[in-house]
């Protein structure tokens, strides 16, 4: 009999791995991997909180949807489509209970759900294994997959979804077992809840309707008392099905709703490739596989060579994962196109059959009855535990400290307090927002608690047409404005009129009366001294001792008669390196830089601004001028703009420098920087 303190003990592994795991990162912004898709599921729950709790009425901030049109159709409307917002909404009531928005309560709900997941997934390895041990095993097994750990305490309803179709599969079990129609209606009960949220989720459940039409024609069970529940688990989902059309026709969507299958075989190939290659081990770890693979031979040796009986429910349940991974594999490839780059597809598709597949190898290993060969099976379980759960704690502290650098959590740090900004500046609530390129959408429209329209793609004709658009105000972050919003662009200067900047984000307005404004106007910098400044133009031989790799040559000249050369076997060209510009101890800065190229080809080239201090390097930002230059056999300007931080201490080195990385033949002149 299965004692009710193994099911508390259970629990609090589950409990105590989770808290270890998610403490840290409980309050974080949907920053990391995936933050478009997770910010958009955060911007649901907010949206729920500003409509009343109007579960009908999805919204988010953004007033320009994905779907149709492309981000390039306006809307008086922030309503979207969306699967079954069960998981966005129940975290909005405790919002609007308790009149605190932060990320914490989404996060705190959705890792709660993945207890009760997990704590299923240990009883239905009980259900078959009849051991503590190892049905503790299976539940660590799945709870220290890098991919799980990441999205358990997330935004995306794939993880109380997962949950959700692992406590139906435990009660299907179940029913296998005792037949008791209660079972088999709680099975449904949750199988349908997981697809309403995660439609992938409706491979177990058709598998599971399946098997059971394939019993009631065997004359295993009966139709009569399966006929209201299914009826009302399909009536369920088609009818947010066909409400779910109506939105998407009525306002459009944020959210994917077509299938992506390769264009051909040799297509299919390259992107498994690129699937193994770049989410193999945040799948599952090295441990993982290593575990898994043992467990294949241990189980096919007892199948082999010690016949081990297997009893008809172990079979049963055995028939419905294959069915199960069948509709995976075809799911797999109808969406192929998408898995290289959602690595949490795995988690809606594969891991579920992965891990009930690991039970059932479990379940092929002999109990051992004497003490002293459980002790030892116990330990050598134990020791497999161990590298899984310490890699998962390597896995989670590198998810969330790799992406200070990253270009969302740089527009999280631009829009942070920018709500209280707009307030200060007298902005409505009610105004409307149009963000020059906003990266992933919904991001600067939460932390500003305004609607509005997100140019996505920063063209030139899709910024123009924004710009025709019913707005208030215009924002851009400013450290992306010359590189994504000018170059493509340069006229935008003289159509908009900037009302106030607060060194991270500009607010502007369109104008009719700024035809004549220059670059340096519009930015602020006309009228400024600059803290410090450093030129060269290759045609003054004296230097200041702090450039480097100065290689002139008289082949070319954009002015003058000399200009420099970065040749294709140099890596690191043309640079500047001081510990002598003490008004960056101050404060925050902006640095300046326009040079000008020449090249006949040019592939990757970087102009990179590198602060260390104390040898540690605490700032390293890039252009890729590959991005930035339209032309090649002609000279062009690039300007670039820096947000350098604080030096804190005077053992510093900043460096500004160019980084071949491509192997250009590259000519330079005019090349300088100024710092304000």
């Amino acid at each position: 009999m299965f004692q009710k303190h193994n099911k508390y003990s259970a629990l609090l592994i589950i409990f105590f791995l989770g808290i270890l795991l998610q403490y840290k990162y409980i309050n974080i912004f949907p920053a990391q991997a995936h933050a478009w898709a997770q910010s958009d599921r955060y911007a649901l729950s907010l949206g729920f909180v500003r409509n009343d709790l109007n579960f009908f009425k999805p919204e988010t901030f953004v007033l320009n949807h994905q779907f149709p049109g492309g981000w390039k159709e306006p809307s008086e409307e922030s309503i979207t489509a969306v699967d079954f917002p069960l998981h966005d909404y129940i975290p909005a009531i405790f919002m609007k209970i308790t009149g605190i928005t932060s990320p914490w309560i989404f996060r705190t709900y959705i890792l709660l759900y993945s207890f009760i997941g997990l704590y299923f997934l240990f009883m239905l390895s009980f259900l078959f294994s009849r051991s503590y041990a190892r049905s503790i095993f299976v539940t660590l097994f799945a709870a220290t997959s890098p991919v799980f750990v990441f999205y358990q305490a997330g935004f995306l309803p794939t993880i109380p979804s997962l949950a959700n179709a692992i406590m139906g599969i435990y009660f299907y079990s179940n029913y296998l077992y005792n037949n008791k129609n209660l079972h088999f209606n709680l099975c449904l009960l949750f199988l349908t809840l997981a697809v309403l949220s995660r439609t992938t989720f409706a491979i177990p459940l058709f598998a599971i309707l399946g098997f059971e039409f394939i019993r009631i024609l065997k004359k295993q069970t009966v139709l009569k008392s399966k006929f209201l529940p299914v009826s009302l688990s399909i009536s369920f989902l088609l009818s947010y099905f066909f409400y779910n059309n109506f939105l998407r026709a009525e306002y459009g969507s944020l959210f994917l709703s077509n299938l992506m299958p390769p264009a051909n075989i040799t297509e299919a190939r390259s992107l498994l490739k690129l699937i193994f290659e770049k989410w193999g081990i945040k799948y599952f770890s090295q441990i993982h596989y290593v575990v898994f693979v043992l467990l294949i031979l241990s189980s096919m040796f007892f199948i082999i060579f010690k016949r081990v009986k297997i009893e008809k429910q172990l079979l049963q349940f055995i028939f419905l994962i294959v069915i199960i991974l069948a509709g995976c594999f075809v799911f797999a490839f109808l969406m192929l196109q998408q898995f290289p780059n959602h690595e949490y597809y795995f988690l809606d598709t594969f891991f579920l059959p992965i891990v009930l597949l690991f039970i059932i190898l479990l379940s092929f290993i002999p109990i051992i009855n004497k003490r002293i060969g459980k002790i030892v099976f116990s330990i050598l379980l134990l020791l497999a535990c161990i590298p899984m759960i310490m890699n998962a704690v390597h896995s989670q502290s590198n998810n969330y400290n790799n992406y200070s650098l990253d270009k969302t959590a740089i527009t999280i740090h631009n829009f942070s307090a920018s709500d209280h900004y707009l307030d200060s500046l007298g902005i409505a609530d009610s105004a409307k927002i149009l963000v020059l390129d906003a990266h992933a959408p919904n991001i600067p429209f939460i932390l500003m608690n305004r609607k509005g329209f997100a140019v996505m793609t920063t063209k030139e004709e899709n910024i123009k047409n924004a710009l025709k658009w019913n707005y208030d105000y215009i924002v851009f972050q400013n450290e992306f404005f010359l590189t994504e919003i000018f170059v493509p662009y340069p006229d935008i200067i003289k159509h908009i009129k900037k009302v106030a900047d607060n060194g991270r984000i500009s607010v502007c307005t369109l104008s009719d009366n700024v035809a004549d404004q220059t670059l340096y106007k519009f930015l602020g910098f006309e009228n400024k001294t600059p803290l410090f400044k450093a030129s060269i133009n290759f045609d003054d031989t004296t230097l200041e001792n702090s450039w480097r790799n100065v290689n002139a040559t008289s082949d070319f000249a954009y002015s003058g008669f000399s200009s420099g050369i970065l040749a294709t076997e140099t890596e690191y060209g043309l640079g500047y390196r001081t510990n002598n510009i003490k008004k960056i101890m101050e404060g925050t800065s902006t640095l300046l830089y326009s040079g000008y190229f020449l090249a006949d080809t040019l592939n990757n080239c970087e102009i990179v601004v590198s602060i260390t201090e104390n040898n540690i390097n605490t700032y390293f930002k890039s252009y890729n001028l590959k991005g930035l230059l339209k032309e090649t056999d002609k000279w062009e300007r690039a300007d670039l703009l820096f947000k350098l931080p604080k030096v804190s201490t005077a053992n510093y080195e900043f460096s500004l420098f160019v980084w071949n990385t491509g192997k250009n033949n590259l000519y330079i002149d005019d090349f300088s920087f100024a710092i304000y």
